[in-house]
């Protein structure tokens, strides 16, 4: 009974969100049919977990995830997911709702879910996926996250026999995770020409093995602390065997293979490989036949893109989305930019976050990643923006070789802030901006 009232006015709710407030129809409806039956998700009817996916890890979720809908939909497969990334349980339960028959039956054929990895443990305990995508487990919003090895016991939780789990061989953590699982599917990227080395980096720091927690050894890096590695204490590795695995990567071609079968991709740069990659695993485990993964891989356009071009000030400003508490985001943006080897203004900001009280201004973040290829690549111009950490990033980045006289620190990154300055910059068409600015999200 209670499932049933809670079906109805949670429906309710999100048909008349949908009319007058969208914004608030990602979370609200879910979080009014926990409110009157807890176990909403599990007295679902007509679920098959052999068809239910879960994407959950620090960075790619919600790349992952669409692609993932994206092939499956293409392929004529009826697919409930969450493409606007509210990953929580009232998040999952708001995005089934709408595909949740009046008598409590699940419509579609599967369910493809990005999942916040501190709480995917009780979602599954109510809707019991079969298989779990690891995207990575990285340094992570400190606040709420504390540090990678809190995270991993957490996704602990929802892992056991049951369960057929994905693993980046290139990632130690994600990896770490397969010993776990029934069975373990492990897929990887080879090096390539955006490959890298960090062995001048000054501020590098090793990460610990998860196995024996002494610092690991990288051969290469692909993006930021993922590539092939060892550990030379216990043997820990990434190993020759990968069941999915990433070659021959064309970037001006926008190609790759994968397992011997060429596959289109829509994008220049090495992170999005591995979601494109897992998402191909996934949909092959699921059963859609290659020549149907290859043809969906051909039109596929992410929703949620993190790269955005606009004109302020009469310049081009190329503002790239980052989650400013997660470095290997930060390195990818700043691998990205060093590829334009056109003079540019350089432009980073890091704005208070307030995940819970007290309010904390972490300033470590700066120095886990390396900004010196975007100096080699020509900037006339590079401003600092916050009010609690522009003076402490533009130090990190005169540590690296960055001209004192080409530095600019504002106070915040208003967009009137912004524009102002701009107008006062000669000439130098092309911006970069680094940062997650609210007001742009609106």
């Amino acid at each position: 009974m209670r499932f049933f009232l809670a079906l109805y006015i949670s429906k309710t709710v999100s048909k008349i969100l949908r009319l007058v407030a969208k914004n608030r129809g990602t979370i609200l409806p879910g979080k009014i049919a926990l409110k009157i039956d807890p176990k909403f998700l599990s007295h679902i009817k007509g679920v098959n977990s052999e068809k239910v996916v879960f994407v959950t890890g620090t960075n790619g979720k919600s790349t992952t995830t669409n692609i993932i809908n994206h092939i499956l939909t293409h392929s004529g497969l009826k697919v409930s997911s969450n493409l606007k990334g509210a990953n929580m349980v009232t998040g999952v339960t708001t995005a089934l709702l709408k595909d949740i028959s009046m008598r409590g039956r699940l419509k579609t054929d599967a369910i493809v879910m990005e999942t916040d990895e501190r709480y995917i443990h009780l979602i599954r305990e109510q809707l019991p996926a079969k298989y779990i995508c690891i995207t990575n487990v990285q340094k992570d919003q400190a606040q709420r996250n504390g540090e990678p090895s809190y995270i991993l016991d957490k996704l602990k939780k929802a892992i056991d026999s049951d369960v057929t789990l994905f693993v980046n061989k290139n990632e130690p953590n994600s990896y770490s995770l397969g010993s776990l699982a029934g069975r373990a599917i492990s897929y990887g990227v080879a090096p390539n020409s955006q490959s890298y080395r960090k062995d001048d980096d000054f501020f590098s720091v090793s990460q610990p093995c998860p196995c024996c927690h002494n610092p690991l050894v990288f051969h290469s890096y692909n993006i930021e602390n993922i590539g092939p590695f060892y550990c030379p204490v216990c043997g820990f590795g990434s190993g020759e065997n990968v069941n999915y695995y990433v070659s021959d990567v064309d970037y001006e071609g926008k190609v790759f293979t994968v397992n011997a079968r060429k596959y289109a991709f829509n994008f220049n740069t090495a992170y999005f490989l591995y979601c494109y990659v897992l998402a191909i695993g996934v949909a092959a485990e699921l059963g859609v036949p290659g020549k149907r993964i290859a043809a969906a891989l051909k039109d596929f356009k992410n929703i949620r893109g993190r790269l955005e071009t606009k004109k302020i000030a009469g310049k081009t400003l190329n503002y790239i989305k980052m989650k400013q508490e997660n470095s290997e985001t930060t390195q990818s943006s700043l691998n990205l930019i060093a590829r334009d080897d056109h003079k540019k203004i350089f432009m980073i900001g890091y704005d208070e976050y307030l995940d819970f009280f007290p309010p904390l201004v972490i300033s470590f973040y700066p120095f886990d990643y390396d900004p010196r290829s975007v100096l080699r690549s020509g900037v006339d111009k590079w401003i600092c923006m916050s009010k609690a950490m522009g003076r402490a990033v533009a130090l990190r980045f005169l540590y690296d070789g960055f001209d004192e006289k080409d530095m600019i620190v504002l106070p915040d990154s208003k967009e009137e802030t912004i524009e102002k300055t701009l107008s006062e910059i000669p000439g130098k068409d092309v911006v970069y901006l680094v940062e997650e600015i609210p007001y742009w999200k609106k």
